[in-house]
């Protein structure tokens, strides 16, 4: 008898915690269903980098092995977008900033870098089914979003040609929308 009883309270215990993680990870689709819904109706929000900051010296790391130097980045504009394989927002966004940045370099007009700050290359790989798309890298030690000031994932830089950050855009965007080519292409950049 006493060994049915210590089983229904085991068995009512886990069923108590598989509803208490069950609520939390309802809530927490909720909350994330809810800013997604939100995204869409907000202006294109950015953030105006004032003091004319230089791109911090940093290298990321290319899927061949080979070194992709910040410094290296000048000459055309470049927006550096920082993100992972298992950040939702990043996972969501990714694909559509992906090809915004093929029509954009197709026509010579800016150049993407999307810099993984995964801890390997066969996340990314396993991510993208296998293949790494061009203007993928990885940051390969957290210093590097630390020379960034990237606390928060995506987090995202306009680089001008002169190899000074202008603009920032925090958290995921729409990159579909006609604003996000209006900014990047320098038509309505905000002032500095």
């Amino acid at each position: 008898m006493r060994a049915r009883s210590r089983l229904r309270a085991i068995a009512a215990a886990a069923g108590v915690l598989i509803l208490v993680q069950a609520l939390a990870v309802g809530l927490y689709w909720a909350v994330e269903r809810r800013r997604g819904a939100e995204r869409p109706g907000r202006p294109f929000a950015v953030e105006r980098l004032h003091d004319g900051q230089r791109v911090p010296d940093a290298a990321f790391e290319r899927p061949d092995g080979s070194t992709l130097r910040a410094a290296a980045l000048r000459g055309r504009p470049v927006l550096l977008h920082f993100w992972a394989t298992w950040c939702g927002p990043c996972r969501a966004e990714l694909p559509r900033l992906l090809e915004l940045g093929q029509q954009l370099e197709k026509a010579g007009r800016l150049q993407v870098v999307a810099v993984s700050v995964d801890e390997s290359w066969e996340v990314v790989r396993a991510f993208f089914g296998g293949e790494v798309p061009p203007g993928v890298v990885r940051a390969g030690s957290p210093a590097v979003q630390q020379r960034f000031g990237v606390s928060t994932l995506p987090d995202t830089f306009l680089v001008e040609a002169d190899g000074r950050m202008s603009l920032r855009f925090t958290g995921a965007r729409d990159w579909r929308a006609p604003e996000a080519t209006t900014l990047l292409l320098g038509q309505e950049r905000p002032a500095p």
